[in-house]
């Protein structure tokens, strides 16, 4: 069978991998986004899928546009039997829909129909829960809805963060995007409807959320440490010097406190860098950066600035 990927990011360059590699298979073509200037001298930086592409000698094609007749015909033009899409980052629209009906499948990071929309499994970390996993399904015009093939489960560990469910999220759905591929060929694929009415929805990650409220529990805090991290990052301010915090969990020994949110409970070496938070909990800082620094320990960090024991937070 013949595919064509569309794809974008660093978590969609292990699918690729992985169905380049699928026996049986090929991978005809790769559709990702266009260079973006990147650093400082703004020099056109390429997404890792078309690195990985090329790497692999498959042709790259990088519209600008993705809904036109021109795109299209590079998709009809390629033989392909099945689109699959890994973060694209753009809709598939109507035309191609029609073009290629039931032959184009997604890779989405969570369990469908909950966490439908962007960043699915930083939410998941962000709302506390326990499991996640990944969802191969038919596309559809609806965001995240088509019928579910195949689905795994992932038990989040307590130290899980950002990075390190990305990481897992994305070889573990290289892996079931090639079983549903394989299914899709041999006519063996399942088809079963999502529950609307369990259906979530979560929006675009930004920066502003990365400010923390300090009269939240310790484990909220913790929560959005961990599904922030490394990008946007959660952060505080002593004084007027933003702290961004890329490590940090509850420390039950300092709970029932009886200090305001945001107050520095300890700031030394010995016992940690400890800050009160709401229903008198506490939060240990384990990593933390100073603006255009880089990430230190929390002991690091101690030794070459020194915190008062009682100031606030932010």
């Amino acid at each position: 069978m013949k595919i064509f990927f569309l794809g974008t990011p660093d978590f969609a360059v292990p699918p690729l991998k992985a169905l380049a590699a699928l026996a049986g298979h090929s991978v005809c073509g790769v559709i990702t986004n266009p260079d973006q200037p990147s650093g400082r001298q703004l020099k056109l930086k390429p997404p890792p899928v078309k690195t990985a592409a090329l790497e692999l000698g498959i042709p790259v094609y990088q519209p600008e546009k993705f809904n036109t007749d021109e795109t299209l015909d590079i998709l009809k033009a390629s033989g392909a039997d099945l689109l699959a899409v890994v973060a694209y980052g753009k809709i598939i629209g109507d035309k191609i829909l029609a073009e290629f009906k039931d032959r184009v499948i997604n890779l989405h990071p969570s369990l469908l129909p909950k966490y439908r929309g962007v960043a699915p499994y930083q939410w998941a970390l962000i709302n506390g829960e326990t499991v996640t996993g990944v969802s191969i399904i038919y596309l559809i015009k609806q965001l995240d809805a088509g019928d579910i093939i195949l689905q795994q489960k992932y038990d989040i560990k307590t130290e899980d963060n950002a990075k390190t469910l990305h990481d897992t999220l994305c070889l573990m759905g290289a892996d079931l995007l090639c079983e549903a591929a394989t299914a899709i060929a041999g006519n063996k694929a399942a088809r079963i409807a999502q529950d609307e009415s369990s259906a979530t929805y979560y929006k675009k990650i930004d920066k502003a959320m990365g400010k923390i409220d300090w009269s939240l529990s310790a484990e909220t805090i913790s929560n959005l440490v961990r599904g922030l991290y490394f990008w946007p990052s959660a952060y505080t301010f002593i004084n007027s010097d933003m702290i961004k915090i890329h490590e940090a969990s509850p420390a039950p020994e300092y709970h029932n406190h009886n200090s305001a949110p945001g107050t520095v409970i300890s700031a030394c070496e010995k016992n940690g860098l400890i800050i009160a938070c709401g229903h008198n909990t506490a939060l240990k800082i384990k990593t933390l950066q100073l603006a255009s620094r880089n990430i230190q320990s929390y002991d690091s960090f101690l030794r070459g600035n020194k915190i008062s024991r009682d100031i606030i937070l932010n």
